[in-house]
This record gives C-alpha cells, structure tokens and sequence, in this order.
C-alpha cells in the first residue's frame, strides 16, 4: 500500500503537469503523463519535510530553514536528472524558496534549470521567474531578452500578456519611452476584453501622457471603455466590476492634470479659490 506521503506527492506532480495551463486561464495543451520513479518521489517527499520546516518561522531562523530546504530540492535536481518531471519540479521549487530567501541568482538559476529539464510543462514560468530575477537585479537587457523568449512559448496566454507588459514597464523605467509605446501597444492589442485590456491601456496611456501626446491617451482610454461596453452582459457582477477597474484607471487622472496643466486650469482654479479665501466666501 502506498504511504500518504508518497500518495501526496503523486498529487502534487498531477497539479505541475497542469498548472501552466489552469493559471492562464486556458485548457492546457495535451502533455503526456511524466513517468515519475518511487524514488523520486520519495525524493521530493523528503524535501518537501525539509520545506515544512519553515512554517511559522521568522527573521533569520526562517532565512536558514529555506536555505535548507532549497538545499534539500537542489540536491534532488542533482540526484534525478534522468528524470524531468522530478528534476523540473525540484528545481521550481527550489527556485521559490530561494527567492523567498532572497537569494535571486540562485533563485534565477533554479527557474532556468525547470524550464530546461521539462520545458512542456515549465518553459514559459520557468522563464519569467528567471525574468523576474533578472530584473530585480538590475540586469534590464537580459530581462527583456528572456521575457521575451518566455512571451513566445504560450503567446496567448495571462503569462505572456504579463510578460509584454513587463517587457514595456522595464522600456519606459530605462526612460525608452519611444521603444515602450510599440511594446504597450502589442500588449493591448494582445489582450483579452476585459480587465486585461483595462490594465494594457492604462499602461499604454500613461506612456503617452509621459511622451506628452494627451490626444493619443485620451484615445486610448476611450479605446478601453469601447471594448469592455459588452463585456459581462450575461453577469451583473462582472459587468460592476470592470466598470470599477475602468473608473479607478491611474491614467484618467493623470490625464486630467495633465490637460489641467497645460491649459492653466489648475492655476486658475487655485487663484479663483485664494480670491474665496479672502472674501470669506
């Protein structure tokens, strides 16, 4: 008889085969079940003990107990390399804890090492953590190169749409406003209608509030506002709440001071009120 141990495991190497596709919000592509070895599980379950360890944990007890259990995983990467669904899986998760640790090369290299052992499953996430990593250590090139490399595997998919928009965030912060703009714009035109659209175009729009072209952000928001009319007829709710995102959009205030500042209202409305002031009115 199987241990629990050995039978949770086995649930968790299910939920990697599949989890790609369910957080794009997309069927996954067709994957062949991974062939997974007794020991390997036994394996992931020892490391995933080790993983136990850190609950509850603070300060730099908890920094040693991840350090641990990244350790643990690692050594399950090196120990089963033949085998892809486990190394794969051993090397993305000893990728989150050593990001949580706050060790982000090591962290970088276990999301590389996931997308590579078994790309159908962990390519493309294996790829914007290693992105992600990239970025918060300033490496901007490389991050770009591999947020795009990840945008390519699933093009369609919640990862990629959030991949271009890193693409274009780290673009305008290098203050490369003129290469942003085109890369915001594939965003949107990527986009799904709904709350994805909303969140390209209000990044688009403040970029070209940024580059001072007020006309093409006000079209854009109205862009926004137009392609989400219809979105959610069939759910009130749903309806409610894009109408919310639409209406809480940075970008429409932003817009706002900036057509204030450039045609003085906002001057104008601080004199008319200083004038009050001193009317006592």
């Amino acid at each position: 008889m199987k241990s629990v141990g050995t039978m949770l495991v086995g649930i968790l190497l299910m939920s990697a085969l599949v989890a790609q596709g369910a957080e794009s919000g997309k069927a996954a592509p067709a994957v062949e079940a991974a062939k997974v070895s007794d020991a390997g599980r036994t394996a992931l379950q020892a490391a995933k003990q080790v993983a136990a360890r850190c609950r509850g944990l603070r300060g730099p007890e908890r920094a040693a107990a991840l350090e641990q259990a990244a350790t643990a995983y690692d050594k399950v990467v090196a120990d089963f390399g033949a085998e892809p669904a486990v190394a794969a899986l051993a090397a993305f998760t000893s990728a989150e804890l050593w990001r949580q640790q706050g060790s982000l090369p090591l962290a970088e290299k276990g999301y590389l090492l996931a997308a590579t052992a078994d790309a159908p499953r962990y390519a493309q996430r294996g790829l914007i953590g290693a992105a992600d990593m990239q970025r918060r250590q300033k490496r901007i090139d490389e991050a770009l190169a591999t947020y795009a490399k990840a945008a390519a595997v699933e093009p369609g998919s919640s990862r990629a749409q959030d991949a271009r928009l890193w693409q274009a965030r780290l673009m305008q912060s290098s203050h490369r406003i003129d290469e942003a703009i085109p890369m915001f714009q594939s965003a949107l035109e990527a986009a799904d209608p709904g709350s994805q659209t909303i969140e390209a175009a209000n990044y688009l729009a403040l970029a070209w509030i940024e580059k001072g072209d007020l006309d093409a952000a006000g079209h854009v928001l109205d862009h926004a506002a137009q392609s989400v009319a219809d979105v959610g007829d069939d759910d009130p709710l749903v309806a409610e709440r894009l109408h919310k995102t639409l209406e809480a959009m940075s970008a429409k205030k932003a817009l706002q001071r900036a057509r204030d500042k450039a045609t003085g209202a906002g001057k104008d409305a601080a004199d008319l009120d200083a004038v009050r002031r001193q009317r006592g009115t």
